[in-house]
């Protein structure tokens, strides 16, 4: 039964997940996004950031296709793929598959004799829609998540939704956004499995400035906000004891330590119309993944990309610990001969 829960992998994440079905919808489906913390903050020719936030759709967006690839841990690969489309006085739409390959896989017994090999992935099948209404922005996305292990001939499906709305000021620079990720439910689960599983819902929001004549933006996010408590007490901390040998339980954590670890923290350097650069640091990734005593830069992402009128490539890198980390490499393509808006 190990093998079902290889798709369970939510300790990636957080110590707070682990808990839930299709944890894989957690990944950053673009560069820009993997490099910036894993949210998708508003930004130029990020499409692919609508698996997040449908509300940034945005109608430049029209004819749009982006291809971003990442080699994941433990010889995971994840892919994800999206289009774009915009309707004037209707809005803008997208469409995309998000697909994560565990590759091949060895079956064996009880005591370790290999008897075949067999497969494993899990994907999403999403479209969404945005409508712009002045400096606001709305937006609703629908999901499909399925789990396919060739073993047993196991199967999930489901179904789920993100709900954004951005708020974006493009005179002084200033965006904000709330968001509620993977609301949803199981459709199909396996014989012997009579209760669904929960999703990995989330409520976040971000906070992004653009610097006046400064080449930098600035990007805040608040993640977990549906829950306060996000630290606890570390199981692999050595023991104490006092005189009588009684062990002294260790003091709670303290509230500014659930505070910070909602907070991922971000920047874009902006030099040119060229070329851009990203830095972030996500607190509770930090927290929770880097080995006790540690001194490691877990926690830590950057990336850089490229721009051109029609077409763009960017590169992101996440490290969850230490000789853990993440590379995402981000393909975007528009239309080479402009057409009037449909």
């Amino acid at each position: 039964m190990w093998v079902y829960s290889l798709l369970l992998y939510g300790a990636l994440f957080a110590q707070i997940a682990g808990r839930w079905s299709y944890d894989f919808l957690a990944i950053a489906p673009t560069a820009r996004t993997a490099a910036l913390g894993g949210l998708a903050f508003p930004g130029e020719a990020e499409l692919g950031a609508a698996f997040q936030n449908p509300a940034l759709l945005r109608s430049s967006y029209h004819h749009t296709f982006q291809l971003s690839v990442q080699p994941y841990l433990a010889d995971m690969f994840v892919s994800t793929l999206a289009y774009g489309h915009e309707w004037q006085e209707v809005g803008s739409f997208w469409a995309g598959l998000q697909y994560v390959n565990y590759g091949t896989l060895r079956h064996t017994d009880e005591v370790g004799n290999i008897l075949g090999t067999f497969q494993a992935y899990e994907g999403a099948i999403a479209a969404g829609a945005a409508r712009h209404f002045g400096r606001w922005h709305a937006g609703m996305n629908l999901k499909i998540p399925f789990s396919v292990v060739t073993l047993d001939q196991y199967r999930r499906l489901g179904l789920a939704t993100d709900i954004g709305v951005v708020y974006e000021d493009t005179a002084k620079g200033l965006s904000a956004s709330l968001l509620l990720r993977n609301l949803g439910t199981e459709l199909y689960r396996p014989t012997g499995r009579p209760f669904a599983q929960p999703f990995p819902t989330m409520l976040q929001t971000t906070l992004s400035y653009q610097v006046p004549h400064a080449p930098f933006r600035l990007h805040i996010g608040l993640i977990h906000l549906e829950r306060w408590k996000m630290a606890y007490n570390d199981p692999l901390q050595p023991i104490r004891y006092d005189i009588a040998g009684n062990i002294i339980p260790p003091p709670p954590p303290k509230w500014t330590e659930h505070l910070f670890r909602h907070l991922v923290a971000g920047v874009d350097m902006l030099p040119g119309k060229l070329i851009q650069f990203r830095f972030a640091y996500h607190v509770q990734r930090r927290r929770e993944l880097n080995p006790v005593g540690s001194q490691a830069l877990g926690g830590l992402s950057f990336g850089a990309g490229l721009r051109a009128r029609k077409w763009a490539v960017d590169y992101g890198y996440a490290l969850f610990f230490r000789q853990a980390a993440t590379h995402t490499l981000s393909l975007t393509l528009k239309p080479f001969r402009e057409r009037p808006l449909p």
